[in-house]
């Protein structure tokens, strides 16, 4: 009787105090979950929930789930909605991307969108693709465009005329003669936007396409780069024969002008028999590399130009059997390769006027390479103490062959050096008394008696 009331008391003891600290048959693991659980079913009012954080923490426990919906002052769960400095969403961020009007890498990407023929075809020179992309248009469907800022839409119908009652597709567009339709789209390339679109506000402007020629190093070791990238592609690359270049570019020049280092440590593929792979330097310097694909990598039999992102299949211009005089056996499927003509219309390599900047006369970016070339061939030379001669007998593109005539009239005189040499001193004595002259009506009374002083006091400084 008495050890049935002694039980009797140890249960209404037990019912009043506190559960222990630790239970030896349940795990912690298990104390979380089941507590998280009626955390967030049974403690509904604020301070049942502050109890279980007390509990918690006494317990040493931590909270990976613990609702953080809940405030221990007892507020309401929605009261914490509130604005705070949290980060850009991801519509703003895309909204800041979609609008770069100084940006040539996104510009380049729009023009890419406008390259399947099947989906844009030829327009006239006002509302071809790059005055679409310049206002933030890309190709989003067959000869339909569409804003990636305001996502407005918009179809361009130029393409098109009646022939006998029917629309016929002109895929030429010289021969879109309609010229109230033509000024209609160019005034839709600006106003099609939304109100409120900044691509209405501002747009790229035109030396965006520019490429630049301003360091030497950085255009000689873009040279190399292209020129690496083609040579890794040497079983696929057309023949000497194939490739049709300027007549300006001669490749020997070239080779004789370039740093005597450019093609040390070059690949294994980049040379054959210690000698230089001239196709692939004749592509490099049109401004060709290889083709690079973002999810397969390397394009082993194809080429592509970073300017206009025009792609070229070398395959198609390669000879299937050439003798060993150079002469074609089997042609190619493709006549011959121009690696100028293989550009799009805005490519700076290809044309002088996107390369212009407007001061001067306008050369393509091919052009400005081999000028870049040779300066820095002529720079070498002054540094090397050699006549600048050398460097010029390779000649530039476009220079006159009078200048080299008459040059060599002169060099091939009747030998008589000496009196050249007179005759010139005597022209540099009288320049420099021009010099002096003018100079002297720009002194001031007291610079010619400071300048005086010095030259007397200057013999008595030797002679000390």
């Amino acid at each position: 009787m008495n050890a049935t009331k002694r039980k009797f008391n140890a249960l209404l003891q037990g019912l009043n105090n506190p559960p222990p600290a630790t239970t030896p048959d349940r795990p912690s693991s298990s104390r979380m979950t089941d507590d998280s659980r009626r955390g967030l079913t049974s403690f509904s009012s604020p301070s049942s929930y502050d109890t279980l954080l007390l509990k918690r923490r006494r317990l040493g426990l931590t909270e990976p789930n613990t609702p953080n919906n809940r405030s221990p002052s007892g507020a309401s769960p929605f009261s914490n909605l509130k604005k705070t400095n949290s980060p850009p969403s991801r519509s703003a961020v895309d909204a800041l991307v979609k609008y770069c009007p100084a940006d040539r890498d996104e510009l380049l990407k729009r023009l890419a969108t406008f390259q399947e023929l099947t989906n844009w075809t030829p327009k006239p020179d006002r509302v071809n693709e790059v005055q679409w992309a310049r206002r933030g248009w890309v190709c989003h469907g067959k000869e339909k465009v569409r804003c990636l800022l305001c996502s407005k839409e918009l179809l361009v119908t130029l393409n098109k005329r009646d022939v006998d009652g029917q629309q016929v597709p002109v895929l030429v567009s010289s021969e879109i003669e309609d010229d109230a339709v033509v000024d209609k789209y160019c005034e839709l390339i600006l106003t099609s936007h939304q109100q409120d679109c900044l691509w209405r506000k501002r747009g790229c402007d035109e030396s965006l396409l520019r490429l630049s020629f301003s360091n030497d190093k950085a255009v000689l070791a873009s040279l190399r780069q292209r020129y690496d990238e083609l040579c890794t592609r040497a079983a696929f690359l057309p023949y000497q024969v194939n490739i049709r270049l300027p007549a300006e570019i001669d490749l020997d020049r070239v080779l004789s002008l370039l740093p005597p280092d450019f093609f040390a440590d070059s690949a294994p593929s980049a040379t054959t028999n210690n000698s230089v792979n001239r196709p692939a330097l004749a592509l490099a310097l049109m401004g060709w590399e290889g083709l690079s694909h973002p999810r397969l990598g390397a394009v082993p039999n194809s080429a592509s130009c970073h300017a206009c992102l025009r792609r070229l299949g070398l395959w198609m211009f390669k000879s299937k059997e050439v003798a060993d005089d150079g002469r074609v056996i089997v042609p190619a499927p493709m006549d011959h390769l121009d690696p100028l003509r293989e550009h799009r219309f805005f490519c700076p390599w290809k044309s002088a006027d996107a390369q212009s900047r407007g001061a001067g006369a306008a050369k393509a970016a091919w052009s400005m390479l081999l000028q870049t070339i040779v300066n820095d061939a002529s720079l070498r030379g002054l540094y090397e103490g050699r006549p600048l001669t050398e460097a010029a007998k390779a000649g530039l593109p476009g220079t006159p062959k009078a200048t080299a005539e008459k040059s060599s009239v002169v060099d091939s005189g009747n030998g008589d050096d000496e009196e050249d040499e007179k005759a010139r001193d005597a022209k540099d004595k009288e320049r420099w008394a021009r010099l002096r002259k003018v100079k002297s009506l720009f002194d001031t009374k007291g610079a010619k008696i400071l300048r005086r002083s010095v030259s007397i006091n200057r013999p008595e400084a030797g002679q000390s």
